[in-house]
């Protein structure tokens, strides 16, 4: 979008989304941005359906438990935290009243929430909502086994968006 058609949209309905994820280990068959993709490709149907303005948010987060594995990048909260922050505040300046946050990764989940309460006490004109895709998914999908870290429930996205990385073998 250019900046006429992004001042155009948050003039209108002033509504951002913002996608969250990590780039973490998921085991030998994911890629590591697992998280990433997952959560863009959830985000990105948000997005249409409510009409909003999908955020190019980053694919980094929060995750010093798998620190350690190679492939992994760890923000530290503080970051996260500051980086948030600094996107939220440019997307009020121009016009966002309403921030959606689609979090895939568990790890940004304090951060996302302590970032965006602040946020909202010194913006409270804006309005936060905070969506733990991981977890709304696990409830739609109960009935499956193995809901978690590098199961179903992350191959299936990272499937629809980058099937060339999943090693199902």
């Amino acid at each position: 979008m250019t900046r006429y058609e992004i001042e155009d949209h948050l003039e209108e309905n002033g509504l951002v989304i913002i996608p969250t994820g990590s780039v973490e280990q998921h085991g030998g068959h994911l890629p590591v941005g697992t998280d990433a993709y997952a959560v863009r490709e959830i985000a990105e149907r948000v997005a249409t359906q409510l009409d909003g303005l999908l955020v190019p948010f980053g694919s980094l987060g929060v995750t010093p438990f798998h620190a350690d594995m190679a492939g992994a990048i760890h923000l530290k909260s503080e970051t996260f935290m500051a980086l948030f922050r600094d996107v939220c505040e440019s997307l009020i300046q121009h016009g966002a009243d309403k921030v959606v946050v689609v979090n895939w990764h568990e790890g940004n989940t304090s951060s996302i929430e302590t970032a965006a309460g602040r946020l909202q006490e010194e913006f409270p004109d804006v309005r936060f909502v905070i969506s733990q895709a991981s977890y709304a998914a696990q409830e739609l999908y109960e009935d499956y086994h193995d809901l978690t870290h590098g199961g179903p429930l992350e191959v299936l996205p990272v499937l629809a968006r980058r099937p060339d990385t999943v090693h199902l073998e």
